[in-house]
């Protein structure tokens, strides 16, 4: 009988796996949304890589969105400086980098801090906080390597594009679906996190 997933072999293989979408799909957003290759002259897939974390400010070379579902949802090429929802985007760059760079730190050693708290059969609790250390460190990449988040996905109401959800990307995703799983996991109210020295109680679950 194969032995189970430690909880921190579990939350390295969801965590790779994670952000290696987050990055591969905004790779493909800048492949298919904008022309920075083709102006660039990069053809094969390592030079396109290259290009993908050396490349600045492609929004003057965006194409014209694609329609997935065209009354609902498009992917379109958009570069935020800011946090979600655009906010910030106003301070000035060293300021605003310096500030999301704490702020992601933070956020990756007070998930780490709470998910090695966490008990071996938690998995619900694991998955989520490694959902959201992949989000806020796929953004966080972004940001070091450009000093921007690349999003492209547009929700918007029946054939009204003025009318839509912030333009997000998978790891936005990942941040919302883990801290959702974080606020409706249905043993939160009655089965707190432990302390630390109880990882081998029993589970009430």
């Amino acid at each position: 009988m194969m032995k189970p997933l430690s909880k921190w072999r579990l939350l390295g293989l969801l965590f790779a796996l994670c952000l290696v979408a987050d990055q591969w799909t905004k790779f493909l957003a800048v492949e298919r949304l904008t022309v920075v290759f083709d102006r660039g002259g990069d053809h094969g897939l390592l030079e396109k890589v290259r290009g993908f974390y050396a490349y600045r400010h492609l929004e003057p070379l965006a194409t014209e969105p694609y329609y997935v579902v065209r009354p609902l949802w498009r992917m379109n090429y958009v570069e935020n400086p800011g946090a979600a929802w655009g906010m910030f985007r106003t301070l000035p760059p060293e300021i605003r980098n310096g500030f999301f760079t704490l702020v992601s730190l933070g956020a990756v050693g007070f998930i780490l801090y709470y998910y090695r708290r966490l008990r071996q059969d938690q998995r619900f609790l694991q998955v989520a906080l490694a959902f959201v250390l992949a989000g806020a460190v796929g953004n966080f990449v972004d940001r070091l390597a450009r000093r921007y988040v690349i999003d492209f996905i547009e929700w918007y109401w029946w054939n009204r594009t003025d009318i839509r959800w912030p333009t997000f990307n998978i790891a936005d995703s990942l941040i919302v679906v883990g801290v959702a799983m974080l606020v409706l996991h249905p043993g939160a109210k009655k089965e707190p996190l432990p302390v630390a020295g109880e990882g081998r109680a029993p589970s009430r679950a």
